[in-house]
């Protein structure tokens, strides 16, 4: 009765046997026609024959407090002492301390499985459990992209089939092309290894040693890029600048067009910077689509800084002036475009452009194609690679009822060297969600994608397999911990100890360590605490039948006093 209010007490129950046996006849077996008869025998005395420990759970009280924790079932929490013992309780009412470790009323640390460096359980081996908020930081690198929407099916493709152009206005190309000024080597034909110090627009050298060339304002499909500069050297080449110029305007070079078969398609004007072939000026083809169609606005997308060099060319601080020929200004492909933002390993956002190009027609369906680049991929402003913004390509085909047939090649590489993050880092996109319908424009979105920017540990719950999961302010989810309960063989065997604590006795069995709701295991229900299993009304009832069989007793000791005093007088 005085642990009726005690969290996870068990109640235990008294069982008595006889003390002394007075027999009076023994019995005898039956003889002939007698049937025998049965033994006439005298209880005397009573004593405690055992204590049996009712393990029976008790109801669950509701508390609000995430730390408090209730099994339901079999089970009991595992705690270890301040000297590395092991004791064992149903008491849940666990509270942090400063560390934020979680322990009992009487500071013994609950144990359960930790997690690794990835938030993975590692089981078999107990620790303190700990959920440390406001203290870790963690972020997710971003691994897929998938998108929704629906592609433009009436649109103008840049190959119908077999090589059959659609693109009559723009001189046969299916892409933007621009050109710059005449261009000589100290007055001879260009080459790739002309040094760039020795170009000129016909007598006034264009860069000088030390210069600084800034991309400054160029246009891709009504997107300005970002900036990127290249470092004039003396020894820098023509081949280099043009490959940096590539690069900074995410052309991608390895979209070589394809009919609706496969079979590769002869283009003349394929995509790239180079020199022309009159090696006078040099030409910049985008890849096919309005949406990649390249302006650099005359004379102002490439400007000359001053830079480590004695001064600025004679020429001034733009000295590349690009032009639009007729016909190339803006090709009528359809296309499409949308931004999202990545992660890297450091949380930190990835911005990245995917364009969808409409790339052949047949009976079979439409194929397009996707350009997928980055102005914060590392390679941007690297002269030895063309890669720079780009980050892949492949085909997106949709059979003649709309629907997504197929994608080749759907892993982009974004480079993140230098920035302390994993590289390189790749990204599978996904187009299975889009449509191929003849719709007003087409339109593509991100549907989801799994990358998450840095957040910190805000909050936290605890599932009914004993699960911490921690929350974090950017929307992850992540394992904190798992705890465990111990089972024994015989529950009744446990020797009790204050404190609301168990330890295992010579016939309770070892402990035996399984996660909540394995094999037989109870359930933890956090937010509750269990109560005492003790019946404060069965209890009230052996009390007074207690009570009335010691009065009984005594009345027995009263009845035999009188009985031998009247013997007493009688002999007198």
């Amino acid at each position: 009765i005085a642990n009726v209010n005690t969290y996870g007490f068990k109640s235990s129950r008294a069982s008595f046997q006889t003390q002394f046996t007075h027999t009076l006849q023994f019995g005898t077996a039956p003889v002939g026609n007698s049937g025998g008869t049965n033994p006439m025998q005298v209880g005397t005395g009573v004593q405690v024959g055992a204590v049996a420990m009712d393990f029976t759970g008790g109801a669950p009280e509701t508390t609000g407090r995430k730390n408090d924790l209730a099994i339901q079932g079999q089970g009991l929490f595992i705690l270890k002492k301040a000297d590395g013992g092991q004791v064992y309780s149903r008491d849940g009412s666990f509270q942090f301390n400063s560390e934020n470790y979680l322990l009992s009323a009487d500071g013994n640390f609950l144990q359960g499985y930790p997690v690794d460096a990835n938030f993975n359980i590692v089981e078999g081996t107990m620790e303190n459990m700990r959920i440390p908020l406001g203290e870790i930081t963690t972020a997710q690198t971003s691994s897929y992209a998938h998108f929704s929407g629906d592609l433009k099916a009436d649109g103008d493709g840049a190959f119908l089939a077999d090589g059959i152009t659609v693109n009559p206005e723009i001189g046969g190309s299916p892409r933007s092309r621009v050109t710059s000024q005449t261009l000589t080597d100290g007055g001879g034909n260009l080459t790739d290894t002309t040094l760039l110090v020795n170009v000129d627009n016909g007598g006034s050298a264009l860069v000088l040693d030390g210069n600084v060339i800034t991309l400054a304002d160029a246009i891709k499909g009504a997107k300005t890029l970002p900036q990127t500069t290249f470092d004039v050297t003396a020894t820098s080449t023509l081949g280099e600048y043009m490959t940096w110029l590539q690069g900074a305007l995410g052309i991608n070079t390895s979209s070589e067009l394809t009919d609706r078969d496969g079979d590769a398609v002869v283009d003349a004007d394929a995509p790239g910077v180079r020199i022309s072939a009159t090696n006078d000026s040099i030409e910049i083809f985008g890849n096919i689509g309005d949406m990649n169609t390249i302006d650099m606005q005359g004379s102002k997308a490439l400007v000359v800084t001053q830079g480590t060099g004695a001064g600025l060319p004679v020429s001034g601080p733009q000295p590349f002036s690009f032009i639009t020929p007729n016909g190339h200004a803006q090709g009528s492909v359809e296309s499409v475009r949308t931004s999202f933002l990545g992660y890297d390993s450091l949380g930190t956002p990835i911005n990245i452009d995917v364009t969808l190009a409409m790339e052949s027609k047949s009976d079979n369906g439409i194929q397009w194609r996707y350009f997928a680049e980055s102005g914060d991929d590392t390679d941007v402003g690297d002269y030895t690679t063309a890669e720079g913004r780009v980050l892949g390509t492949g085909t997106v085909t949709f059979d003649p009822n709309g629907n997504f047939l197929q994608m080749t090649n759907p892993t982009i590489t974004i480079d993140r060297q230098g920035t302390g993050a994993g590289s390189p880092q790749t990204i599978t996109l996904n187009f299975e969600n889009m449509d191929g319908f003849t719709m007003s424009d087409s339109v593509i979105s991100l549907l989801k994608q799994d990358g998450f920017q840095a957040g910190t540990l805000q909050d936290y719950s605890i599932s009914s397999n004993g699960l911490i999961t921690g929350s974090f302010t950017n929307g992850l989810t992540r394992n904190l911990g798992q705890v465990v309960l111990a089972t024994f063989r015989n529950y009744e065997g446990l020797v009790a100890d204050s404190d609301n604590v168990f330890k295992s006795g010579p016939n309770s069995g070892q402990p035996i360590i399984k996660r909540p709701q394995e094999l037989g295991t109870g359930a933890i229900n956090s937010t509750a605490l269990e109560l005492s299993n003790v019946d404060l009304s069965r209890e009230f009832i052996n009390l007074i039948v207690s009570s009335t069989g010691f009065s009984a007793s005594s009345r027995v000791i009263q009845t035999s006093d009188q009985l031998l005093n009247e013997l007493m007088a009688l002999t007198r």
